[in-house]
């Protein structure tokens, strides 16, 4: 196998990292067009008064129940010829299986996944993929191979496979997660993103906590790499990142650690999805199985981070303690660990988030004997608004968010926004930031109580937006109890 390595970055002691590009400055003009502008950082952001960045609230389904009870991840479920399909790993370390459904919640199995040779743990994640040319390609997989190491696949239906490289691995360790393969168009490159392991780190100095496992058990990490045509060179993986978290000094991962992490790629933006192992191997609170208490050590949560180039990533909601599904309660299912699909699925102007939940901790070998938890496992969803994943939010005191100056390529304007308990208008400043006579303050609308992913704004008096069409704009909008997600120039 053949291994190139361009370039290094390793997150020891960075722990929110946001990619700004030196030609965004607030003075200089960003490229817009129709492209849907998220607030998930300061891209196009040229000023915020008085908001702050807030996580999306999902709404679990079923009533925070199980939808799926048959097996659980590492799997995947896509939206694709008007059905849901879902790929799940079966109990009892006996493979993969495929099911659908028509409403996202009600699946029926219709066959085992074959000629995928899984060793370890078994894992598997499904893209389709919009580069592919030949539909025998048209599904790719990741998967765990022989020796610990990733091992790819392609499929026409997403039931029967056929492996790249002869079903060898074509990296090198560690593949018992989400070994996640997809088609990046904005780089025009595939990536794969694995599990790494780091071992234990030497000179960290200092002994373990009391009930804690060793200063010496594994460190896990994450890799990503590129190869932009794996048909001709499927081993050809050139490493762009390999990390562990490390913001907090070098014991970090006594503390947390990367379990598992997929990317999906929506509105030019790169979402990370992170299984996060907090305080790892950590049982004090308690060594006998217990399926009612809820934890807080040694269990797994869903995080999110975002990137503009998928190498640097912005991990403030990881070390802000905020998950993106908040785990169940006593007695749930789900009361100890949320273990996202590898993708999430968009349908009908919302987000779908499926994930396996688990009602145990994940227990450690490093004990003699080894303290294994029995626990149960059922794939549960959780919905988001559109776009919903992090918007800027203002209180009843009101803030303003101002766009960095674009050229304005389009006559409409729609705006993502949550103002049902408050209020929000928008003005339009010009090149130099001086109010458009027409959809200046005085001439803005001012909305009380809408809640829309796509509102159309209007202006008092004014010519309609489209007379501004050619023209570089900022927009300023006011907020008032209200949370601003996106907004769009639509022809």
């Amino acid at each position: 196998m053949h291994y190139k390595q361009k370039y290094l970055v390793v997150l020891l002691s960075i722990g929110s990292f946001v990619c700004v590009m030196a030609d965004q400055s607030r003075n200089v003009s960003v490229e817009v067009g129709n492209q849907k502008q998220l607030f998930v950082d300061d891209w196009i952001v040229a000023e915020k008064v008085n908001v702050e960045r807030r996580l999306g609230t999902v709404t679990k389904a079923n009533n925070g129940e199980p939808i799926f009870t048959d097996g659980t991840f590492y799997g995947t479920v896509l939206h694709d010829e008007g059905k849901f399909k879902l790929w799940f790993r079966k109990f009892n370390g006996a493979g993969y299986a495929y099911a659908e459904s028509s409403d996202g919640l009600h699946f029926v199995k219709k066959a085992d996944v074959t000629g995928i040779p899984f060793a370890g743990d078994f894992n598997l994640a499904v893209e389709i993929d919009p580069h592919e040319s030949d539909p025998a390609h048209r599904y790719k997989g990741g998967f765990d191979a022989i020796r610990m190491a990733t091992g790819i696949a392609y499929s026409a239906d997403g039931i029967e496979w056929k492996t790249y490289n002869n079903g060898e691995p074509v990296t090198y360790r560690a593949a018992d997660c989400h070994n996640h393969i997809l088609w990046d168009p904005l780089a025009n490159v595939y990536r794969l993103f694995t599990r790494t392991d780091h071992g234990p780190l030497e000179g960290v100095g200092g002994g373990p906590l009391e009930g804690t496992v060793s200063d010496n058990f594994e460190v896990r990490g994450t890799r990503g790499m590129i190869n932009p045509d794996i048909k001709k060179n499927p081993t050809s993986w050139e490493l762009v990142h390999h990390w562990h978290f490390g913001r907090e000094g070098p014991k970090e991962y006594l503390r947390r650690q990367i379990y598992s992490m997929t990317v999906w790629i929506h509105e030019n933006i790169y979402f990370a999805l992170m299984s996060v192992y907090e305080h790892p191997g950590d049982v004090r609170e308690g060594l006998e199985t217990d399926h009612v208490n809820r934890h807080d050590h040694d269990i797994m949560n869903f995080y999110i981070a975002t990137s503009r180039d998928c190498d640097s990533w912005d991990l403030s909601w990881v070390y802000a303690n905020d998950p993106l599904i908040p785990r169940g309660p006593n007695g749930s299912y789900d009361k100890d660990g949320v273990f996202p699909s590898s993708t999430v699925v968009t349908h009908d102007d919302r987000h779908w988030l499926y994930y396996s939940g688990n009602n145990e901790r994940h227990g450690t070998a490093e004990f003699e004997p080894p303290v294994l938890f029995e626990r149960t496992s059922a794939i549960g969803l959780a919905t988001l608004r559109l776009d919903g994943f992090i918007g800027l939010h203002a209180d009843a005191t009101g803030g303003t968010v101002t766009t960095k100056p674009f050229l304005l390529e389009g006559d409409h304007l729609q705006v993502n926004i949550d103002g049902r308990a408050g209020s929000f208008s928008i003005e339009v400043l010009d090149e130099k930031g001086q109010p458009v006579p027409g959809f200046n303050e005085s001439s803005a609308q001012v909305y009380q109580n809408v809640d829309d992913i796509r509102f159309e704004p209007q202006w008092k008096g004014s010519d309609n937006f489209a007379s501004l069409n050619g023209q570089i704009i900022h927009l300023k909008f006011k907020l008032n109890d209200a949370t601003l997600y996106a907004f769009q120039i639509r022809d």
